[in-house]
């Protein structure tokens, strides 16, 4: 795959890896069914004709992965650390991935074959791993919006040294066009959702889940239809509440 630049974040040092609780082995060197986190990531993309891709990171754990490492001046969230490799970037479009997300085979090829500027991620619970909350898994920038992005990151940094907020869920609403405070607020010219046993692993208690969520036992199984039904349910609810919206909208006088 010609003309993509490939970094992959490795090197946050806010709250998120303060939580972590096996603090002697980091979440990329994780395993699961066997396979590293990041090695896993990194034979993906070997798979897929990309190789080698850049590893913004500040540890020397990562010294024996097949990807050229760089360590960035400051890395306080994952804003910093993408501003900073920015300068990896060359011809083409920037693809963005985590260090610490299982990747299906399927979620990787839907995010290969994106075009242009896309955030790839689940925007609410999980039905595989159960997690309660969304994630972004992957960044796709198109070389048109380098600029824009730049923009972006540096505005995301602004307001987490005024605020303390690290999400990188700003990232994708400064994109997207979408208000920096609402976190409710999706679109889907920029987000792709990508809804599998694709997931980030935020806490070691959330290895197990996961490793159930690819093996699939049978608790897992019956587990799984109630968080389904239970999604078809409040997608039932969101659409009936947006007809109730627009209806009352269209009865408004002009």
């Amino acid at each position: 795959m010609q003309d993509l630049t490939v970094v992959i974040l490795a090197a946050e040092s806010g709250h998120k890896r303060e939580r972590w609780e096996l603090a002697e082995t980091p979440k990329q060197l994780i395993e699961v069914r066997g396979e590293t986190l990041l090695g896993r990531t990194l034979r993906l993309l070997g798979e897929g004709g990309i190789e080698p891709a850049w590893l913004i990171t500040t540890s020397a754990a990562f010294a024996g992965f097949p990807a050229t490492s760089w360590c960035p001046m400051h890395c306080e969230t994952k804003a910093h650390s993408l501003l900073a490799g920015l300068s990896l970037w060359q011809d083409g479009d920037l693809l963005v991935l985590y260090s610490d997300v299982y990747y299906t085979k399927a979620a990787f090829e839907t995010i290969l074959r994106g075009t242009g500027t896309r955030f790839f991620g689940r925007e609410g619970r999980s039905a595989f791993t159960f997690k309660n909350y969304g994630e972004l898994f992957a960044i796709r920038i198109a070389c048109k919006d380098k600029h824009r992005a730049s923009q972006a990151l540096e505005a995301l940094i602004s307001h987490h040294a005024l605020t303390g907020n690290e999400s990188f869920w700003g990232f994708y609403r400064l994109m997207a066009g979408l208000p920096l405070a609402d976190c409710k607020a999706f679109e889907r010219k920029y987000f792709v959702q990508l809804h599998d046993e694709t997931d980030d692993v935020d806490f070691a208690s959330e290895v197990p889940r996961l490793q159930e969520a690819i093996e699939k036992p049978i608790r897992w199984r019956a587990r799984y239809l109630v968080r389904r039904l239970s999604l078809l349910n409040k997608q039932r609810r969101d659409r009936s509440r947006q007809s109730a919206v627009v209806r009352r909208q269209r009865q408004r006088p002009n």
